[in-house]
């Protein structure tokens, strides 16, 4: 197996490995790059359905997709994102990740890690770009830090489908109540801290009133994806592409739906419940010690 930088202190490529054959020992230490980098791209796989959810399982129990309707048959765990159309229906979600967000934002534990995997990818366009939060942290103005620190974001699943244009059942109601988590995190595994401000689903800023509140968030989401903080993965097919949404603001870049076809699946991981304190309560919010 052999490494190198995707981006200065930020994200590894990894070559020479099948993760289908791989020992568990090399399988751990791809675990322990995402930990420590942030982001990985495996390259060249040929994997089936079942391999990916395998692999996916090293780093903790495959999270529940809201959406059922965009699954892979025979594989829940697997969300498919794609613009291709068999027997007359979409197979998947040709629209998913094109603002800039961390994953599952609107669960009282928010996205540990996302795994992509490259099937089918267009020539041009479809990039998937990752923001550095550490490092956009660490870019933060001294004068500024002490102001947004003790920041508590308000998240909803509710606010997310609206702008979707999607209302949500009673039921999803009860599974998806309104939840807040601190603006500047630490890392559960490096240490560092990170600026983590998401728009899609936020309602705002916890004692702050709106627009304000908006404006600040959008404000600090253009901060955070300055070009500099910026790695664009070109994909190639069989890439296997996961980040941590501990550290890592994402999005999709658009392509010509009418000219190419995408076809990727995702798997994610929720975060593990001891890296996280209720935050259906706002009161148990603190500062990121």
């Amino acid at each position: 197996m052999q490494t190198s930088a995707l981006k200065a202190d930020y994200g590894v490529e990894i070559t020479g490995v099948d993760i289908r054959t791989a020992s568990p020992a090399t399988l751990q230490e791809i675990v322990g790059q995402l930990n420590t980098h942030g982001a990985i791209v495996v390259r060249d796989q040929d994997i089936a359905p079942a391999d990916l959810v395998s692999f996916t399982r090293l780093f903790g129990e495959p999270a529940d997709n809201p959406r059922k309707e965009v699954t892979l048959p025979g594989f829940p765990d697997i969300a498919v994102i794609s613009n291709k159309i068999v027997d007359g229906k979409p197979i998947g979600d040709a629209d998913a990740g094109t603002g800039w967000h961390f994953d599952m934002p609107y669960e009282r534990r928010p996205g540990y890690c996302t795994l992509l995997y490259g099937l089918e990818v267009p020539a041009e366009g479809s990039n998937t770009l990752l923001a550095d939060l550490c490092a956009a942290w660490d870019a933060f103005p001294e004068e500024r830090r002490e102001q947004i620190r003790d920041l508590v974001l308000h998240h909803s699943y509710a606010q997310l489908a609206s702008f979707k244009g999607n209302t949500l059942t009673p039921e999803q109601r009860r599974k998806f109540p309104d939840v807040f988590h601190s603006l500047v995190r630490r890392h559960p595994f490096n240490g560092r801290l990170a600026l983590r401000p998401c728009f899609g689903g936020s309602k705002g800023i916890l004692g702050m009133a709106n627009p304000a509140g908006l404006n600040l968030i959008k404000e600090l989401v253009e901060f955070v994806t300055q070009e500099q903080f910026i790695y664009s993965h070109k994909w190639r097919r069989g890439d296997l592409l996961v980040w941590d949404n501990n550290c890592t603001l994402h999005r999709g870049t658009p392509f010509d739906k009418e000219k190419y076809i995408r076809l990727v699946h995702r798997t994610w991981i929720q975060s593990p419940e001891e890296h996280y304190r209720d935050t259906s309560d706002p009161t148990q919010m603190g500062r990121a010690a």
